[in-house]
C-alpha cells in the first residue's frame, strides 16, 4: 500500500530542520523535472516498470511529493498544471517505477488535486479520503477548477471515503452510484489515555488557575476568536487556554491583552493528552459556515478519550453526541458562557466513562479495518 503525503514543509520547519535542506534539493530536482515534462508532454508518459522492486517491506510505503508553486490561493491554472507536472515526475519515479506489472497496488490520496495527476492504470486501487470540503484545499479563485479536479477523482478511484455524511451528500450528487464509504475521525484510546497519565501537567501551563477551558488543534479562519475573546473577558475567573498553531496573530492582537486568556502555540502531538488532561472543560469554537457543516472533528474523540466535558457551537457530525448527552452545543456568546458553566458544574461520574466509550467505538484500528475491508483488503494481527 502506498501512501502519498504533501512535502510537509510546515513539520520540517518544526522540529525537523535537519531534513530541511534536503527536502529543498529534493524539490528543486523535481520541479526541473516537472517543467521540462510540461514543456514536453511526451516526457510525462508513463514509466517503466521494474518487477519485483519495491520501496518499503512493511507492506506500507508513505512518500512525501516535493515542495510545489502556491498556486491554488489564487487564479492560476498554468501554475496548476506544473505543479501537477511536478508532482507527476515525483510520482513515476518514487512509486510507479517500483511496482511489478502484476504486483497488486493501492494509492489513498486526499486532495482533490490528485485528480489532476494521476491516471487509470497507475496502480490497481486508486482511493480518494475526502476529509474535508474542498474550499479547504482550494483559494475562492480556484473552487471551481478544484472542483473539476475533483470529479476526475471521483471516476478514477475505485473507492471513496468520507468522515462526514454532508461530503457524502455533495459527492454522491456529483457522482452518483460511485462507491463512496463514511468513515468518521477516530483517536487511540489507550496511547492518549497512556501519554495523559505519564507526563503530568505541561510546564506552561502549570500556574494556571483552575477551572481551565481549553482548546487544541489550529486557530484559523474557521475559530471564532470574536467568542473566546467574550469568554474571557465576562468569566475572568476563568483560565482559557488555546494550545495550537494561530494564523495571522495581527488580527487578533488585541486577544492577548486579556489575562486570562493564554495562546500556547504550536505543540507536538505527542503533548496533546497531557494539555487535555489539565482542561477542566473543552471547547470547538468554530464559526458557522460550510467547515462547521461538513467537518468530523478529531478533537471530539479526543477529549472523549480523557472523559472531559465538551462544548462546542452547533456542528452536524456532533449533533449525535448532543442526543446522547455526551456534550452541550451553543450557539451564541451568552449560550456558549452558559454552557461552558454547566459543564464546569458537571459531576464526574458514569459520563465520563460514557464518553471514553465512545472514544473507543472511535478507534482508529476499527476505522482502519472499515476502510481496508471496503477495499477488500485484510488487516494483519
Amino acid at each position: 500500500m502506498t501512501f502519498i503525503e504533501p512535502c510537509g514543509l510546515t513539520e520540517y520547519l518544526h522540529g525537523r530542520k535537519k531534513g530541511l535542506l534536503r527536502l529543498v534539493l529534493y524539490s528543486i530536482v523535481y520541479q526541473a523535472l516537472g517543467i521540462f515534462s510540461f514543456l514536453i508532454p511526451g516526457s510525462a508518459s508513463a514509466p517503466r516498470r521494474r518487477r519485483g522492486q519495491s520501496p518499503g517491506e512493511t507492506g506500507l510505503s508513505i512518500v512525501p511529493m516535493p515542495m510545489v508553486y502556491p498556486s491554488n490561493r489564487v487564479d492560476s491554472a498554468p501554475l496548476e498544471n506544473v505543479n501537477a507536472a511536478i508532482f507527476r515526475q515525483a510520482l513515476k519515479r518514487r512509486v510507479l517505477r517500483f511496482i511489478g506489472q502484476d504486483e497488486e497496488s493501492i494509492a489513498i490520496v486526499q486532495n482533490p488535486f490528485w485528480g489532476l495527476v494521476l491516471q487509470r492504470g497507475d496502480f490497481t486501487t486508486i482511493a480518494y479520503d475526502c476529509l474535508d470540503e474542498i474550499t479547504l484545499f482550494s483559494g475562492a479563485a480556484s473552487v471551481e477548477r478544484f472542483g473539476g479536479y475533483e470529479r476526475r477523482l471521483l471516476d478514477i478511484a475505485g473507492t471513496t471515503f468520507v468522515t462526514a455524511e454532508k461530503l457524502e451528500e455533495r459527492l454522491r450528487a456529483i457522482a452518483p452510484g460511485r462507491p463512496i464509504v463514511r468513515v468518521p475521525n477516530g483517536v487511540d484510546l489507550d496511547w492518549f489515555e497512556d501519554c495523559a497519565a505519564g507526563g503530568g501537567v505541561p510546564a506552561d501551563i502549570q500556574e494556571a488557575s483552575h477551572p481551565i477551558a481549553g482548546y487544541v488543534g489550529v486557530l484559523r479562519a474557521w475559530f471564532d476568536f470574536d467568542l473566546i475573546g467574550h469568554l474571557a473577558r465576562t468569566m475572568p475567573d476563568v483560565s482559557f487556554i488555546m494550545v495550537g498553531p494561530l494564523d495571522f496573530e495581527f488580527r487578533n492582537a488585541h486577544l492577548r491583552t486579556i489575562p486570562n486568556l493564554r495562546w500556547i502555540g504550536r505543540r507536538e502531538y505527542g503533548e496533546m493528552p497531557r494539555y487535555i488532561s489539565a482542561f477542566d472543560v473543552c471547547l470547538i469554537p468554530f464559526l458557522a459556515g460550510k467547515v462547521s457543516q461538513t467537518t468530523n472533528p478529531v478533537k471530539v474523540f479526543e477529549y472523549f478519550a480523557l472523559g472531559k466535558p465538551v462544548v462546542s457551537t452547533p456542528m452536524h457530525e456532533l449533533l449525535t453526541f448532543r442526543n446522547d448527552g455526551l456534550l452541550r452545543l451553543a450557539q451564541g456568546k451568552e449560550e456558549f458562557a452558559s454552557a461552558v458553566r454547566e459543564s464546569l458544574a458537571e459531576p464526574a461520574g458514569e459520563i465520563q466513562d460514557r464518553r471514553r466509550e465512545m472514544a473507543r467505538r472511535h478507534s482508529w484500528r476499527a476505522l482502519t479495518e472499515l476502510m481496508l475491508s471496503s477495499l477488500n483488503i485484510g488487516t494483519r494481527p
